[in-house]
Parts: structure tokens; C-alpha cells; sequence
């Protein structure tokens, strides 16, 4: 409902625009009257008018000075001016001074008063949007500098260039919390590359709509968020906001800080508190803990631990033996030492990695184990370590007997072949990983990591650039809305299609529409 006030010299005048028009619903509301600009000044000061309708010439201030203070002082009222045929020298002037229009008092009509308050509620309109589209963009702006001094803060660098831009909350303390994608690994091989980068994003964006203008979110990689906030309430909408895309998140939270000063040491904290997901499981809040975990224990990782060498040393003994059963005991050995005393997970997977190539054999080198230290690299949990172990000492084989005899690569690639024949007929339509999967007869996770293996791309991320290459074709050649043309190249998400297409072709859909090449230069 827009506010209008009322100004003229003459209570009949201002009685006739009161009473001969539907103001609440034409979507107005007469918030007062004035019988000179002086007196109408209070109400335009406590910010209580829209839009000014005003006569020109009164006693005491006439609309003319009412005019010039209010177009000086507030620009966003916009201003009508009421005159006689006598006035309109002033009129002119008053247009030419920024009056949205005029009405002439003897042959005005209420539907005269609804077009021009109409046509200023629409300038109204536009002037607010241009405003918030400018201010949103001076504040992405200064997010991006100061996301880029505080990275470059975070790896030693730029100290007086984040103290330049430090913003005050910062400098009344904060916190740092480092946000982690639970399951990373796998939804890169099931989702693609293209939809864990799309969500982190969103979840940058989610944190800035929850903290406004008093917080910062960093990404680090493609699965890590480090953000910085006055207060940690709000949090768990934040693992709501990823929830609603089927994921969990960790987040590590630091002890106080202040300034930036404190950041890297904050981050560290955060850092710390995140990793206990390897030992406590994911998707929790895990404030960071100042003291020693695992009873005093040192978290910088076993070497020179002796009973931890000692099991090392003879777990590498019966792995060389082939000795399945001994080498299974001592491994539960060492995963509970690990659990105790919480090396850092770099530390476990680095040892994890020694006995994995202790594995290797001059017969399999490069494929299973090969496979299995590349498996290692994404796990998030001291369990999920365990058991890749167990199950490559348990797949020992005593000495004598024949090994395996690697599959041969020639089926992989028909396999894949007849997989990307099957995509190339079907990628507009709602097809799973799991779906082309059972069109090649083989299991969901075998395919995932046979596919990529041969094209060196990820199911979906091949799917999606699929996809897009047709939506682009689409742009190109029709005039469809840019909701058909996602629906028709596969996607049923408008807004997870956008983002794909501007993250892959740099332009939003739109845009890309907008530059199209002619026929001519597309033939060249």
C-alpha cells in the first residue's frame, strides 16, 4: 500500500481528492494533509510518504520550494504537482526538476489521478529495484575482496591487506566453523563433480542469506567451507539447507577469536574439531577441544609411538608370509591403537597406505591394490580404513598358488561402449547411473568406477555436459523458455539446470541465447 499525502491550500480542493477517489483500492492510503509545505514537511521527514501530491502556489512554502527540498533531501518520494491553466510555466519547470507529472485542478478526473499515481508507483518501483540490484552488488563486491584477502590470509600471505578490509563485527569476535561435505567421494562418482561444486555454492549462498552482512564463507576445494560468524545459532539450517539435497555436513567449530589476527588459528581449530569425523562419524556440530584427545595422546600422528612400530612392523611380516589370519588379528590391534590415541587421518592413511603396498605383487601390480590405495584417499572414517585393510589381507593368498589374472581391458571398453550408446539414445530422459547399469548387466558401483576409468569423466558429469550440449542446441534454434528448454534436455530443476549450464558455458542460459552465433557464422 503506498502512502500519499495531501497538500493545498484549499480544504475544498484537498476534500474533493479525499472523497472522489478509491484510494485503498487503487492500493493507496491518504496518510495526511497539509495546507502549505511547510506543514507538510514533518510527514515527508518521519518517512511516513511515497508519494507527494501537491498544489503550486500556497502561502508560507509553495509547492515549487516543497519540491526542491523534498527532490534534495528525499530523492525516493516522488512528487505530483496540482496547478491551474495560469501554473504552467511552473509545471514545466517542475518536470523539468524531476515531478513524476502533472494534473490540471479544473478538468482533473479520477481516472487522470489513478494513471498518474499509477505511473509513479511505477517509477517508485523501478527506482527501489535499481537500488537493491546496486546495493546487492556493492555488497557482493565487497564479500569477493574481502573472501579474497582472507584466503590469501589463510595461506600467510596479505596481512595488511585483510586488516585494510576487516569488517567491524570481525574485530568483536567471531568464530570459525570448517563446514565438510560428508560422503564427498562418493557423491563425485555417483552426482559429478558439476552437482558437489553447484551445492557448496548453494550453501554459500544460504550462509550469506542467514548472516547478512555480519559473516564470511569461504570455499577451500571442492567440498570444504571455512565461515566465519559472530554467532554459531543458525547452524543447523544450514545442515537443513544440505539435508534438502540428500547430503550431511560436518562442522568443526573453533574456540573464540577476534580480529584478523586470530584467523588462521581459528581455522586450525575448526579444522581439528572437523576431523573427529574420521573417529566419531559425520554430520555433527563438534566444537573444537583445547585439550589432548585419546588420554593424552599426541595428535600429530604415531611414528614414534613403539607399540604402534612394533604392529607395523609385524603386520608387514605376515603380510609378506601371505599369513591372512595373523595379519586380520594385528590389524584389529593397530585400528585399536589408532582409535585410541586419534592420529590425524593423514597419519592413519599414510601407514594404511604402506601395507597396501606391501600387498602388491609383481603379477597385480597396478590394478587391485593400485585400485584399493586409490579408494583410500577418500574415505572419512577410521572404520571405513579398517575394513579396506581387512579385506586386502584376507584376500592374501598363501605362496604357491596362482594369482589372479587381470580382467581383460578389451570388455571394460565394450562395456562402456555399449553404456554410452545406450546414454547417447536416453540422456533426455530421467536415467540413473543405476538404470545404465542394469542396461550393461554389471553392478552400480563396478560400472561407476569402470566408466570412469575408460572415458577419465564421471557418469553424471558426462551425462550432464551431455545434456547441456543439447540445451544449448535448443537455445540456439528455438524460442522455447528456458524452463522448457531444461525439461526437454533432462533436467527436471530450473534452477540446478541454470547453474550447471553458467558453471560448464561461463554465460547463463539467456545469455548464451543472446550472443547465438547467426546461421552464417555458424557455418563458417
Amino acid at each position: 500500500m503506498y502512502r500519499v499525502l495531501l497538500v493545498d491550500d484549499e480544504p475544498l480542493a484537498r476534500m474533493g481528492l479525499r472523497e472522489t477517489f478509491d484510494w485503498e483500492g487503487s492500493g493507496y492510503r491518504v496518510v495526511g494533509e497539509a495546507s502549505n509545505g511547510r506543514s507538510a514537511l514533518p510527514w515527508i521527514e518521519r518517512g511516513e510518504v511515497d508519494i507527494l501530491i501537491t498544489d503550486i502556489a500556497m502561502p508560507v512554502m509553495d509547492g515549487m520550494e516543497l519540491m526542491r527540498q523534498v527532490r534534495e533531501r528525499f530523492p525516493s518520494v516522488k512528487i505530483i504537482l496540482l496547478s491551474c491553466h495560469s501554473d504552467f510555466a511552473y509545471v514545466r519547470e517542475g518536470i523539468r526538476m524531476g515531478a513524476t507529472d502533472y494534473l490540471l485542478k479544473p478538468t482533473m478526473q479520477p481516472t487522470d489521478l489513478k494513471e498518474v499515481l499509477d505511473k509513479a508507483r511505477s517509477q517508485a518501483e523501478e527506482e527501489r529495484r535499481i537500488r537493491d540490484l546496486v546495493e546487492h552488488r556493492e555488497q557482493v563486491r565487497r564479500r569477493e575482496e574481502l573472501e579474497k584477502a582472507f584466503a590469501r590470509l589463510l595461506l600467510g600471505e596479505g596481512t595488511e591487506e585483510s586488516a585494510a578490509v576487516e569488517p567491524p563485527w570481525l574485530a568483536a569476535g567471531y568464530r570459525a566453523v570448517v563446514a565438510e561435505l560428508d560422503g564427498a567421494a562418493r557423491l563425485r562418482s555417483e552426482e559429478g563433480g558439476i552437482y558437489t561444486e553447484i551445492l557448496m555454492e548453494e550453501l554459500q549462498e544460504s550462509f550469506y542469506e542467514e548472516y547478512g552482512g555480519e559473516g564470511l564463507a569461504l570455499r577451500v576445494g571442492a567440498e570444504q567451507l571455512i565461515l566465519v560468524l559472530k554467532s554459531t545459532d543458525g547452524l543447523e539450517r544450514l545442515q537443513a539447507k544440505a539435508a534438502e539435497r540428500g547430503c550431511t555436513l560436518t562442522l568443526g567449530v573453533s574456540g573464540p577469536a577476534a580480529g584478523a589476527v586470530d584467523f588462521r588459528r581459528a581455522v586450525r581449530e575448526g579444522r581439528e574439531a572437523a576431523r573427529l569425523r574420521f573417529y566419531e562419524g559425520p554430520g555433527a556440530v563438534r566444537p573444537y577441544r583445547a585439550e589432548p584427545v585419546g588420554g593424552g595422546a599426541p595428535q600429530s600422528g604415531l611414528g614414534g609411538q613403539e607399540p604402534q612400530e612394533a604392529l607395523l612392523a609385524a603386520l608387514e611380516a605376515q603380510t609378506a608370509g601371505g599369513r591372512a589370519e595373523e595379519a586380520v588379528r594385528l590389524l584389529d590391534e593397530l585400528a585399536g591403537l589408532w582409535s585410541t590415541q586419534r592420529p590425524s587421518p593423514a597419519e592413519v592413511k599414510r601407514q594404511a597406505r604402506g601395507l597396501l603396498a606391501a600387498l602388491r605383487r609383481p603379477a597385480d601390480a597396478g590394478s587391485e591394490a593400485a585400485e584399493r590405495i586409490e579408494a583410500l584417499q577418500g574415505m572419512e572414517s577410521l572404520e571405513e580404513v579398517r575394513l579396506l585393510l581387512q579385506e586386502a589381507l584376507r584376500s592374501l593368498q598363501e605362496p604357491g598358488e596362482p594369482a589372479a589374472v587381470p580382467e581383460d581391458a578389451g570388455l571394460h571398453r565394450r562395456i562402456v561402449s555399449q553404456a554410452l550408446q545406450y546414454l547417447g539414445a536416453n540422456y533426455t530422459r530421467n536415467i540413473s547411473l543405476q538404470d545404465v547399469a542394469d542396461h550393461v548387466a554389471v553392478s552400480r558401483n563396478y560400472f561407476s568406477e569402470l566408466f570412469k576409468k575408460v572415458t577419465g569423466q564421471n557418469f553424471i558429469d558426462h551425462l550432464i555436459h551431455l545434456r547441456l550440449e543439447h540445451a544449448c542446441g535448443l537455445l540456439r534454434t528455438t524460442t522455447l523458455r528456458v524452463y522448457e528448454v531444461a525439461e526437454l534436455s533432462g533436467f527436471n530443476d530450473v534452477k540446478y539446470f541454470s547453474k550447471a549450464f553458467k558453471k560448464v558455458m561461463k554465460v547463463s542460459p539467456a545469455d548464451y541465447r543472446e550472443k547465438r552465433p547467426s546461421a552464417g557464422e555458424e557455418g563458417t
